[in-house]
């Protein structure tokens, strides 16, 4: 089905299926760079967008670990600007999507998409903005709630989120090919994004990479993936009591540490991804030792 919707021109990427940690299927479909009919290969680098929430949950925990932060800390005690409303909001809260942050739509960037914003400029997108509940009361999924942890992880580590991630996390886990970087880098190997354009495809929307700190923005291959699930489950990212932790769902949507849970008809533990020009999908499958990665 795939090599059909890549010889019709309306797919593009890599397929990674693992059972017990080894690769038993791995392949590439259609061009990674249409301009220069590259194709892609099984080590071409894609934008994982919204999979990123899982290792910006991964620092979280690395944090509480060292003794930095507490998961029920309040976000105050890190965000010295934070409003009243946010008096009760916990850093658990941010990273399970119960807070009552209101979500970011295109409108609420002020200064347009196309201009980098610094942390406090974008919480700043959202701060005087009402919650949509009491924090705690309910579960929505939002981008904002994951750009305050960033800034979290910047404030308890005294790095950078992008320094955080390459020595704590992409270094110790094997990820070579992984990282984190602006719309205007130049990052090797890179896939391009498209969008549909009539019957034709053109380049993808421009927007500036620092609108989805925390939430997007790591690229990576799908090898690089299967070195991250591998680091998880052996212990080289966090301890025991974290990965069950991580594994958890809470009760009101069924959200852990950066992943959707489900218990029927099998355990599955899941994200997706979206970007202008990209798509991610991850799964877990603990019951059966399977991974599956798709990233186009």
């Amino acid at each position: 089905y795939l090599q059909q919707l890549s010889a019709s021109g309306r797919y593009s990427g890599v397929v990674l299926v693992a059972r017990d940690g080894r690769p038993v299927f791995e392949r590439a479909y259609g061009q990674a760079v249409l301009g220069w009919r590259r194709p892609n290969t099984t080590s071409t680098r894609f934008e994982i967008a919204s999979l990123t929430k899982q290792f910006t949950a991964t620092a979280i925990l690395q944090l509480a670990e060292a003794g930095k932060l507490a998961l029920n800390d309040r976000v105050s005690e890190y965000y010295v600007q934070a409003p009243a409303a946010w008096s009760q909001i916990t850093i658990l809260q941010l990273v399970q999507h119960t807070s009552g942050l209101p979500s970011n739509g295109l409108a609420d960037f002020t200064r347009g998409i196309a201009v980098p914003y610094t942390m406090d400029e974008l919480i700043a997108t959202f701060r005087d903005r009402p919650l949509v509940h009491t924090p705690g009361a309910a579960w929505a999924y939002t981008n904002t709630e994951y750009y305050l942890l960033a800034y979290i992880i910047e404030k308890a580590s005294g790095q950078t989120y992008n320094d955080y991630l390459r020595e704590h996390i992409f270094r110790p886990a094997g990820m070579s090919d992984s990282g984190y970087a602006s719309t205007l880098a130049v990052v090797p190997n890179a896939a391009e994004g498209y969008a549909r354009d009539g019957t034709g495809l053109r380049h993808r929307d421009y927007f500036d990479r620092s609108l989805e700190a925390g939430a997007g923005g790591i690229y990576a291959t799908a090898t690089d993936l299967l070195k991250w699930n591998l680091a998880l489950d052996t212990g080289r990212l966090i301890n025991e009591q974290s990965n069950r932790l991580m594994f958890t769902p809470d009760a009101l949507g069924g959200y852990g540490f950066g992943w959707f849970i489900e218990g029927e008809p099998r355990l599955r533990q899941y994200h997706e991804g979206s970007d202008p020009g990209f798509a991610a999908f991850e799964a877990r499958y603990p019951g059966d030792g399977l991974l599956v990665i798709v990233l186009a």
